[in-house]
C-alpha cells in the first residue's frame, strides 16, 4: 500500500477514534439507568434513527463482503444487495409500530423480552434469548472486516487491527451503551451514505478504466466470463444458481429488521407518530447503501481477477487505485465506520441478553432482589459484560473466514428462522396464539439447522437454509394459530394476544 495512503489513514483514523470516544462520553452523560443504557428510550428523531438502522443493516458485509463476492463471482452475487433492502423494509413495515407500542406500554427493552410480553411466555423469552447468542457470529464478521481494513490500509498485522478495534469499541460502548451506539452510528451512517453514492458514480463513470462505460463492461466480461453482466445466475452455485435459490435469499431477509441489535432501535424513536417518517427514511438509505457492491465489479475491471488479494479487500484496494492518497484514506475510514456502526449495536444487544433477559427478567423475580439493588446490578452487568462479548469476538475472529457475508449469516439465519413466525405473523394477525408461537420458534429453528448442516445444503449457503426456516416458521405460526385460537380463548377467557 502507498505510504502516503497509510499516513493519511492513520491521521483520519485518529480523528475518527477521538470522535467515537467523545460520543461515548456524551452517551455516558445521557445514561442514567439500565433502561437508558439498553434502549435510549424515546430520545431521538426519525432521521437519526433511520441512519442508525440503515448503518446497522449495511454492515461490514455490505461495505466489504458484498463487493468481495461481486469481485470474486461476478454479477449473480448482485442479487444479494438488490433484494435484501426491499425484503428488510417490507418486514420493518409490519413490525416496527408493534415493537414501539409494546416498548412504550410495557417498558420492554429487547426483542426476546418483547416476544415474552407479547405472548405472556417466559419460555419464549428465554428460548429466544439463548438462540440470540448466535449474534456472536455477526460480531465476529464485523471484527474481521475491521481488522482487514487496518491490515490493508494501515499496514498493521491483522491481529493488531483486531485488538485496536476491540479496545475502541470497549471504551465507548462501556461508557454510554445505546446512547453512544446511536450517536456514533448516526455519524457513521452519514459517512456510509456519502461513500456509497461516490462508489456508484465511480462505477457509472468507469473510474480507473481506460475508455468509457462500455469498455469497462467488456473488461469485466473478459476477466470473469461466468460472472459478467450477461449472467443472471451462476450454474451449480448453492446461493445464486437458480431463481428459487435467490427467492429464498429474499424470504430470509423479511424478518431481518427484528434482529436484536436493530429491533431495539425502534424503542429509541421519540414518538410512535414518527414511525412513518422513520420507515420512509430507512427505505431511502437502505436503497443507497447496497450500491457499494458495484465497487466489487469496478474493482474487477481496475485491479483484475489475478490480483494477490483476499476478495474482501477489494474496496480499499480499489480506493487506492482510483483516488488520491488523502481521498482514498478518507473513504477507507468511512468503510471502517460501517463496521463499527454494526459492531457497537451488536455488542449492546448481546450484553442485554445477559443483563435484561437473563438477570432482570429471570433471576431477579426468583431471588426477589430489591428494586434499587437489581437496577444497580443490571447496569453493572450491562457495562462489564461488554468486555466478555468483545473478548469472545476477538478469540473467534483470530482466524478469518473466507467470506464475511456468508459467515455472519450462520447466526442470523438461526435467529430469524426462530423469530419469523412469532414476530412477523404475530405482528400482522391478532389471532396468533402462544401455542403457535412456541411451535413456530421450535420448528423454524430445527428446520434451519437440519437444512443448513449437510442435509441438502452445504456450509456455503446459510441464506437458502434461512429462507426455508423462515418460511416454515411463518407457515407453522399461521396453521397452528388457526387450530388453537378458539381453544386459547376458551381456556383463558381472553385472547392470547392484544393489539
Amino acid at each position: 500500500m502507498n505510504s502516503s495512503i497509510v499516513t493519511y489513514s492513520w491521521i483520519f483514523m485518529g480523528f475518527f477514534i477521538l470522535l467515537m470516544l467523545v460520543m461515548g462520553w456524551a452517551g455516558m452523560k445521557k445514561t442514567t439507568s439500565s433502561d437508558s443504557f439498553a434502549t435510549a428510550r424515546s430520545s431521538y428523531g426519525p432521521l437519526t434513527i433511520a441512519l442508525v438502522i440503515a448503518a446497522g443493516i449495511s454492515s461490514g458485509s455490505t461495505f466489504m463482503g458484498m463487493p468481495g463476492l461481486a469481485y470474486d463471482i461476478g454479477t449473480p452475487s448482485l442479487w444479494y444487495p438488490l433484494l435484501y433492502p426491499i425484503a428488510t423494509v417490507i418486514g420493518m413495515v409490519f413490525v416496527a409500530k408493534v415493537i414501539k407500542r409494546y416498548g412504550d406500554q410495557f417498558g420492554t427493552r429487547t426483542i426476546p423480552e418483547f416476544i415474552g410480553e407479547r405472548y405472556n411466555s417466559n419460555f419464549l423469552r428465554i428460548a429466544l434469548t439463548i438462540i440470540s447468542i448466535l449474534l456472536i457470529f455477526y460480531v465476529v464478521s464485523q471484527f474481521v472486516a475491521a481488522a482487514t481494513m487496518f491490515q490493508t490500509m494501515m499496514g498493521v498485522d491483522y491481529e493488531i487491527g483486531l485488538i485496536i478495534t476491540a479496545v475502541v469499541l470497549s471504551i465507548y460502548v462501556f461508557m454510554g451503551g445505546s446512547h453512544s451506539d446511536i450517536m456514533t452510528d448516526a455519524i457513521q451512517g452519514t459517512l456510509m451514505v456519502i461513500t456509497a453514492v461516490v462508489v456508484f458514480f465511480c462505477f457509472i463513470g468507469s473510474a480507473g478504466v481506460n475508455g468509457g462505460f462500455a469498455d469497462m463492461m467488456s473488461v469485466i466480461d473478459n476477466e470473469n466470463p461466468q460472472g459478467g453482466f450477461n449472467q443472471l445466475f451462476l450454474p451449480g452455485d448453492n446461493t445464486y444458481g437458480a431463481f428459487w435459490l435467490v427467492a429464498l435469499l429474499f424470504i430470509a431477509h423479511l424478518p431481518f429488521a427484528v434482529l436484536p441489535h436493530l429491533g431495539n432501535k425502534f424503542m429509541a424513536v421519540k414518538s410512535g407518530k414518527d414511525m412513518k417518517k422513520l420507515i420512509m427514511y430507512c427505505t431511502i438509505f437502505a436503497t443507497i447503501l447496497p450500491l457499494m457492491a458495484l465497487g466489487g465489479m469496478l474493482g474487477l475491471a481496475v485491479v483484475g481477477s489475478g490480483a494477490d488479494i483476499v476478495p474482501d479487500q477489494i474496496i480499499p484496494v480499489l480506493f487506492s487505485e482510483i483516488f488520491p492518497p488523502a481521498v482514498a484514506a478518507f473513504f477507507s475510514v468511512a468503510v471502517l465506520s460501517a463496521v463499527m456502526s454494526t459492531s457497537d449495536g451488536l455488542v449492546v444487544s448481546l450484553t442485554q441478553l445477559l443483563a435484561n433477559d437473563l438477570y432482570r427478567k429471570t433471576l431477579v423475580p426468583v431471588l426477589k432482589t430489591p428494586k434499587a439493588k437489581a437496577e444497580r446490578n443490571e447496569l453493572l452487568i450491562s457495562r462489564y459484560s461488554t468486555f466478555v462479548v468483545i473478548i469472545a469476538a476477538v478469540f473467534f475472529a483470530w482466524t478469518p473466514p473466507q467470506y464475511l457475508s456468508v459467515f455472519m449469516w450462520i447466526g442470523i439465519g438461526g435467529i430469524m428462522s426462530a423469530a419469523a413466525g412469532p414476530l412477523v405473523v404475530g405482528a400482522l394477525w391478532n389471532k396468533a396464539t402462544k401455542t403457535a408461537a412456541l411451535a413456530s420458534l421450535i420448528l423454524g429453528t430445527v428446520t434451519y439447522w437440519v437444512v443448513y448442516l449437510p442435509f441438502g445444503f452445504n456450509f456455503s449457503n446459510p441464506f437458502g437454509a434461512a429462507g426455508i426456516g423462515v418460511s416454515v416458521s411463518m407457515i407453522v405460526m399461521y396453521v397452528v394459530s388457526l387450530a388453537t385460537f378458539e381453544k386459547n380463548i376458551n381456556m383463558t377467557g381472553k385472547k392470547t394476544v392484544n393489539h
